[in-house]
């Protein structure tokens, strides 16, 4: 289908039925009901149209609530809120993962994550000293203080490693490496000791015995040694956190074995019923099949969330990867559009510079007479005032188009666009202005030299037909009539007049060049009297 379709094919009647009315008259033909409602659909409905409804009323009712709590809330209390809230947007911030972040540059980005892991790590070191240190009933503070001074020491090791300048990836990775190897093991090893804490006492021989303290002591301990096994799932949950699915896929291959050996070492002592295969065998499968049971539902849990993680990183990943591309594309867009536009500028001073036969007195004077025209034709003051800045725009806001201190930037803010937009918006303003002027010169020069054509009128006729563009125009070629030219010598007021009435006429409105010729008199005197000043001065 070509992509140039005329707008009158819109209008043409198609000769083919549209692919979905075919589908409906061949579903009706085959005795299904299109418009049919499954129960799916009806329950689907129901609960649209109920979150819907919810969703107005409680939007209604918190406004309401809002505008009530806002005005019997006293002023101490809103400090406070407002206290509240900045404290929690700077812990956010803390903890976010691309704040003030060029996600172009890996080193940044994973120099950030590192940055808030180690926050992260910093409060995994505390609960993990509140594991080892009340997680039992019975803490070996010597082990205590060994956590503590690894902890300390590896967290030192990890700033100096991030924070070291120069600044490299290599530095980077090797401290996301180190970080996430030390919080799978700080939390195995946090689950090694609250295991073997607990015992490895029968609960067999504690009811036999009926030790009813030491049955609730020992179920404790193995509920807190449970927790702790909790916290391996975590450490994988904040290495993923990085959102490098090579480092996940790596570091799972040992999680998976270290796992598997803590379940058949230290979770259930298999060496002490490994004396032969048979006794092993009568262990697991005859006396005690619970005990594989719960192996195998343990590794399939682990295994499920480690997919599940992964599936998340990778798709994380990918996400990445594609707004990485966007934002490639879009710097690439940004420095061609800042090249243009400043070429286009470039091209408005040179024109502007070359073409124009005005200087700024001229200007000024041309948007003096096409204001005071405006006011006698009866427009308002604001529209007279536009008109008069929109006359000398090409003169007095030229050098604003500039953008040079946009051009060594590798990429635009926000804020950046705003003001190149508006540059840019000026700019086509400022080429409209020149195209006037170039046009009420063409009209002169083409009628003074005699080539002048149907075909060129025409042309001339449709260029800013607007009521301000003719007003505009009429004002600039009184004033190219007056003055002289490499093709003309310049015309007193009566000739200039007699040439817009005869010649010029049938490039503006009737009433527009009869209120100039009613009132051309004070037009001639103005023009006469006009000065202009730097400072904005004008007189008459």
């Amino acid at each position: 289908m070509p992509s140039n379709k005329r707008l009158d094919d819109f209008f043409q009647k198609s000769n083919q039925e549209p692919e979905e009315l075919a589908k409906y008259y061949e579903d009706l033909n085959k005795g299904i009901d299109p418009t049919k409602q499954t129960v799916a659909d009806r329950v689907a409905y129901f609960f649209k149209n109920l979150a819907q409804r919810v969703e107005v009323f409680y939007k209604k009712d918190s406004k309401k609530e809002k505008d009530i709590e806002e005005k019997h809330t006293s002023s101490f209390r809103k400090r406070l809120r407002a206290i509240f809230r900045l404290i929690g947007r700077r812990f956010t911030e803390s903890f976010n993962f691309e704040a003030g972040v060029d996600i172009l540059d890996n080193t940044s980005v994973l120099f950030q994550r590192n940055k808030v892991n180690r926050r992260i790590l910093f409060i995994i070191n505390i609960i993990f000293i509140l594991f080892t240190l009340i997680g039992n009933q019975h803490p070996n503070y010597v082990v205590t203080a060994g956590f503590a001074l690894a902890m300390f020491i590896i967290s030192r090791m990890l700033r100096s490693i991030i924070n070291e300048r120069p600044r490299t990836l290599l530095k980077q990775q090797m401290a996301m490496y180190i970080g996430s190897v030390y919080i799978l093991m700080a939390s195995i090893a946090v689950y090694i000791k609250l295991r073997v804490s607990a015992g490895g006492v029968s609960i067999a021989d504690l009811v036999g015995a009926g030790n009813t303290e030491g049955i609730l002591s020992y179920m404790t301990d193995i509920s807190i040694s449970q927790a702790g096994y909790v916290l391996i799932f975590f450490a994988l949950l904040v290495i993923s956190l990085y959102q490098d699915a090579t480092l996940l896929r790596i570091l799972f291959r040992f999680v998976f074995l270290f796992m598997f050996l803590l379940h058949i070492t230290i979770m259930y002592p298999l060496y002490e019923h490994a004396s032969s295969i048979t006794s092993l065998y009568n262990y697991l499968f005859v006396t005690n099949l619970n005990v594989t049971i719960d192996i195998v539902l343990r590794s399939i849990t682990l295994f499920v969330f480690y997919l599940a993680l992964y599936s998340s990183v990778a798709i994380g990943q990918m996400l990445n990867s594609k707004r990485k591309e966007e934002l490639i594309k879009r710097r690439e867009m940004e420095h061609d559009f800042t090249a243009v536009v400043g070429d286009v500028f470039d091209v408005i001073g040179v024109f502007n510079s070359h073409t124009i036969n005005q200087s700024k007195q001229d200007v000024h004077r041309v948007a003096e007479l096409a204001s005071r025209l405006a006011n006698i034709l009866g427009l308002s003051s604001r529209l007279c005032t536009e008109i008069y800045e929109y006359s000398v725009i090409h003169i007095d806001r030229v050098n604003d188009l500039s953008i040079l201190e946009y051009e060594g930037k590798d990429s635009l803010t926000e804020k950046d666009y705003a003001v190149i937009r508006e540059k840019t918006i000026l700019g086509s303003v400022v080429i409209k202005r020149l195209q006037l002027n170039q046009k009420s010169e063409d009209i002169v020069r083409a009628h003074f030299e005699k080539t002048i054509d149907p075909n060129f009128t025409e042309k001339m006729k449709r260029v800013q037909r607007s009521q301000e563009g003719q007003i505009i125009l009429l004002a600039e070629m009184y004033d190219i009539l007056r003055q002289e030219r490499n093709y003309k010598s310049a015309l007193k007021h009566k000739r200039a007049i007699d040439l817009l009435q005869l010649e010029f006429k049938e490039y503006f409105e009737p009433y527009i060049l009869d209120r100039f010729l009613k009132y051309q008199m004070e037009f001639e005197g103005f023009y006469d009297n006009y000065k202009y000043s730097e400072v904005g001065e004008k007189t008459s």
